[in-house]
């Protein structure tokens, strides 16, 4: 058990580790997945050409990828907002019908702005359930009014829809108007991007940047053939005009640096693996040095080379398969504890599992390989003689 200590302590140290890791790279994705709904968002360079978009071209673009579910402007402003209790700065934020895809959480009551709303530059709005508490104080605010300004223009804009917030936004929102911050707040407002362009006079009509909707799974074949689509129909095919800009590549980077720092940590961790590797070499070859009159006794009967080395190799690999396993076992633990005592949700792998087996037999073959040799080795006449 002592020779077996510093394995344990090893491989639990990287099981627990490793988990982490796997855990904060979930997190993280969930968090980009919900930034934006999964959008993939495509930009016309317009340091490369003046060309530009109209939501009728997104629709045929749509019409042509069916693995996108809908594409739509991105048309945002600074505005101010008035209602009945105060005023507040706010993000306005427009889009066509297409844009609900973004909120997987979907409507606490109403309804999203429509087709005919766009086309139509409806003065309608949709916040979420955090936006009614800051301003209404309620959740139940489809039908009242805000008045939107923006530079000298101003609209009585009607909310026909709350989305859902999660528990945690909520219970954060209500915190800060018991702390009376709420009026600084910087809120989002969400409306068809026409009443943007039409009635404030914001730029936009001609759309220079989209987002898409790929379906599950389908993120880099759906922005490859948008950009296709969109670079035949401006007819700037070769020009690498059309960029795509996509949360799914943010988070690739980000979990390309989290891997490599877990990596970097549990190799650290590792360490004691060598050190417990040295052990390994030392008990056997002590062992070794104990046995040499039964090492003479079974090469005198016949036993060969390699059956000796084999002996030995076999027990060394058994004392660290078997320090793999309890190690495996607290790593295990490890994981559960800081999965119940924290919000993160450590995830242990089965590829993880398998590499830690792999090493643990590996460290048992290679620290047993000398005093495997070394046993391998003895002259019979000379182990029999020894007391």
């Amino acid at each position: 058990m002592l020779t077996m200590l510093g394995i344990i302590i090893g491989i639990s140290s990287v099981i627990a580790i490793l988990s982490v890791g796997n855990g904060l790279k979930a997190s993280m994705t969930r968090s980009l997945d919900s930034m934006a709904g999964g959008a993939v968002t495509i930009n016309i360079d317009q340091k490369k050409t003046n060309r530009h978009l109209t939501n009728a071209q997104l629709k045929e673009i749509a019409d042509a990828v069916p693995i996108i579910k809908g594409a739509t402007p991105r048309v945002t402003a600074e505005c101010t907002a008035i209602f009945p209790r105060k005023e507040m700065n706010v993000d306005l934020e427009g889009g066509n019908e297409y844009k609900i895809n973004e909120f997987s959480d979907g409507l606490y009551a109403g309804r999203f702005y429509t087709e005919y709303d766009v086309d139509n530059a409806s003065e309608v709005c949709v916040i979420y359930q955090t936006v009614a508490l800051y301003m209404f104080r309620s959740f139940d605010v489809v039908g009242k009014e805000l008045e939107i300004n923006y530079h000298g223009a101003s609209r009585n804009v009607t909310i026909i829809g709350v989305l859902n917030s999660p528990d945690s936004d909520i219970e954060n929102a209500r915190n800060i108007i018991s702390q009376g911050y709420a009026d600084n707040m910087w809120v989002t407002v969400y409306v068809p991007y026409t009443l943007m362009t039409n009635k404030f006079n914001i730029p936009g009509e001609n759309i220079i940047s989209f987002s898409i909707y790929p379906v599950s799974g389908q993120a880099d074949a759906a922005a490859v053939k948008v950009c296709s689509v969109a670079e035949n129909m401006l007819d700037l095919r070769g020009e690498n005009a059309v960029n795509v800009q996509s949360f799914a590549s943010m988070m690739s980077m980000y979990t390309s640096i989290l891997d490599s720092v877990t990596m970097i940590v549990a190799l650290i961790a590792a360490i004691s693996l060598l050190v417990g590797g040295i052990g390994v070499m030392n008990i056997m070859t002590v062992t070794v040095t104990e046995r040499t009159r039964e090492i003479g006794i079974r090469k005198s009967l016949g036993a060969h080379t390699s059956s000796i080395m084999l002996q030995f190799l076999i027990e060394s690999s058994m004392i660290t398969l078997l320090a793999g396993f309890i190690g495996m076992s607290l790593g295990f633990a490890f994981s559960k504890i800081i999965s119940m005592a924290s919000p993160l949700q450590a995830q242990v792998r089965a590829s993880d599992v398998v590499m830690v087996v792999a090493i643990s037999t590996a460290i048992g073959i290679f620290f047993g390989i000398y005093p495997a040799g070394k046993a391998a080795r003895l002259n019979p006449i000379d182990a029999l003689r020894t007391e």
